[in-house]
């Protein structure tokens, strides 16, 4: 049986081809112009980091200026006793004397008996090496018990003594103590969104090693400020410690001419009560000797230990200074790091959310 097709039903097939191509066709076109999304530039998300991360400010950490403290004194000798000094020197006979100084020979005489009896054994015994001994803050007074012997002397015979005066005072100093930071971690603190995380694409890590190497040279700027803090605690305490040093050198220094002063005076009471015509008051003249140089020996140490608490007190006032400084300089760079470490959380953060959304987008 043969079968007829008509021309209608040709046109149909043929028409029907042309539509089927045009949709394949068409199909491709739009797959060549939509390849997905741009690809990351890891120049540019550096170049996003750099400009949006903040460089640490340099560290200003100047040296402290400190006062020296005030521990001088002064040594003064009586014009009374100047005057009788100048009167015994030369005399040959008690009749050379003025009326004033056989006054204070007398005075001594009549306070004698009520000194204890240690006193005017040490007195008439005395020799310049007891003076020097005496005058010796780093010897005690193991035989001697200068409060009770001084306590005794009526008002007029301390007024012949020397004085050792100064006008200082000493107050107590408090030190701050610093605590230090801890150790910065990479992407530390970096708050992600959960499917934003589990995306593993290029376009994250990207963004990820971009962050670790501008909070690397952060961190290496931190550091190396950190280190420079450090060393200048170190250099500063040293040097508080070398001032300590030379005061207590100029305190003993001080305390060696002081008793020299003083020294000299007893010596001279002590050499006239050796003179030749003068024997009728030798025990008077060796103990106004012995009084000088305990009274000297007192004022000394009184002098000295306050010296001392003032130089103490200067040393724990500039170690609490140059501490409080390192303490204040650390927590500025740490904060200050801080900052910019923010900023590159921030950075990071808005990276890998927009990877994920592009990855979401495909």
């Amino acid at each position: 049986m043969k079968t007829n097709f008509n021309n209608s039903w040709r046109k149909t097939v043929f028409f029907a081809f042309l539509i089927l191509t045009s949709i394949t066709l068409y199909n491709c076109s739009n797959d060549d112009d939509n390849p997905g999304p741009d690809p990351i530039d890891p120049e540019e998300v550096e170049k996003e980091f750099e400009e949006g991360v903040d460089e640490l400010p340099e560290l200003d950490d100047p040296d402290i200026t400190f006062e020296e403290p005030d521990f001088s004194a002064e040594v003064s000798t009586p014009a009374a006793t100047t005057a009788i000094l100048a009167d015994i020197d030369g005399a040959t006979s008690m009749d050379d004397l003025t009326a004033e100084t056989k006054e204070v020979l007398n005075k001594l005489e009549a306070a004698a008996p009520s000194l204890p009896p240690a006193a005017i054994t040490k007195a008439n015994e005395l020799t310049e090496a007891d003076i020097e001994a005496i005058l010796d803050l780093d010897q005690d007074l193991t035989d001697i018990d200068a409060a009770a012997i001084l306590a005794a002397l009526p008002d007029d015979i301390k007024a012949l003594l020397p004085q050792v005066t100064f006008d200082f005072t000493t107050s107590a100093a408090t030190a701050a103590v610093a605590n230090k930071g801890g150790v910065e971690v990479l992407n530390a603190g970096v708050e992600l969104d959960p499917v934003a995380q589990a995306v593993d694409a290029p376009c994250e890590d990207i963004y990820r090693d971009a962050y670790d190497e501008i909070i690397a040279t952060r961190q290496q700027t931190r550091d190396a400020q950190l280190a420079t803090i450090s060393s200048n605690l170190t250099r500063r305490l040293d040097e508080a410690e070398t001032r300590f040093n030379t005061r207590m050198e100029t305190l003993n220094t001080s305390e060696e001419e002081f008793a020299a002063e003083i020294e000299a005076i007893a010596d001279q009471f002590l050499v006239a009560a050796q003179e030749e015509g003068l024997e009728v008051a030798e025990e008077e003249l060796r103990l106004m000797a012995f009084l000088v140089a305990l009274q000297g020996r007192v004022q000394l140490q009184t002098w000295s230990e306050a010296a001392e608490e003032v130089i103490a007190e200067a040393r724990t006032t500039e170690e609490a200074a140059v501490e409080a400084r390192a303490e204040e300089k650390e927590a500025t760079v740490r904060a200050n790091y801080q900052i910019s470490k923010e900023q590159a959380d921030a950075i990071l953060a808005a990276g890998v959310a927009n990877c994920h959304n592009q990855g979401a987008g495909n």
